[in-house]
C-alpha cells in the first residue's frame, strides 16, 4: 500500500471514530438533560456513570489509536511545522480523561441534589471535547490538502 492510500484509511478511520464519539456525546447529553435535581432516586446517577465510564474507555481507545497507531505520525510526516498542534491535542487527552474519571466517581458517588454541578461539568467537557475533535478534524484537512499536492 502506497503511503497516501494509508494516509487516506488513516484519515477515514479518524472521521468515523470522530463520529462515533459524537453519538457517544449525543447519548451523554440526553442523559444529563433528563437528570433531576429535586428527585430522590440516585439511580439515573448511576447510571450516567456508567455512561461516562463507557465514553471514556472509547476515548481511551481513539486517543491511543492517534497517538500510537500513526496517524499524528502521518500527520507530521506531512506538516512538520504542525509538532506544537499534535503535541498540544496530545496532552488535552490526558487530562480529557482525566475529567471523565471525576465526573464518573461524581456520579457514582453523588446525590441527586447535586447534578447542577455535574451536569455544568460535564456540558463544559463536552464543549471542550467537541472543539478538540474540530481541531483535529482541520489539522486532517490541512494534511489531506498538502498529500494532495504533492502526488505526482
Amino acid at each position: 500500500m502506497t503511503e497516501p492510500q494509508t494516509f487516506q484509511r488513516l484519515s477515514r478511520r479518524a472521521i468515523e471514530e470522530h463520529q462515533q464519539i459524537d453519538f457517544f456525546l449525543k447519548q451523554l447529553l440526553s442523559s444529563l438533560d433528563a437528570l433531576d435535581a429535586s428527585s430522590d432516586d440516585v439511580e439515573p446517577l448511576r447510571r450516567l456513570a456508567a455512561e461516562i465510564d463507557g465514553l471514556r474507555e472509547r476515548l481511551e481507545e481513539h486517543f491511543q489509536q492517534e497517538e500510537q497507531d500513526g496517524m499524528f505520525q502521518a500527520i507530521l510526516d506531512l506538516l512538520p511545522d504542525s509538532g506544537p498542534e499534535i503535541d498540544g491535542l496530545a496532552s488535552q487527552h490526558e487530562r480529557m480523561i482525566e475529567v471523565l474519571q471525576m465526573a464518573r466517581i461524581h456520579a457514582e458517588r453523588g446525590e441527586p441534589c447535586e447534578v447542577t454541578a455535574l451536569r455544568a461539568d460535564l456540558q463544559r467537557f463536552l464543549e471542550t471535547m467537541r472543539a478538540h475533535e474540530k481541531a483535529e478534524e482541520v489539522l486532517l484537512e490541512r494534511a489531506v490538502a498538502e498529500e494532495t499536492r504533492s502526488l505526482p
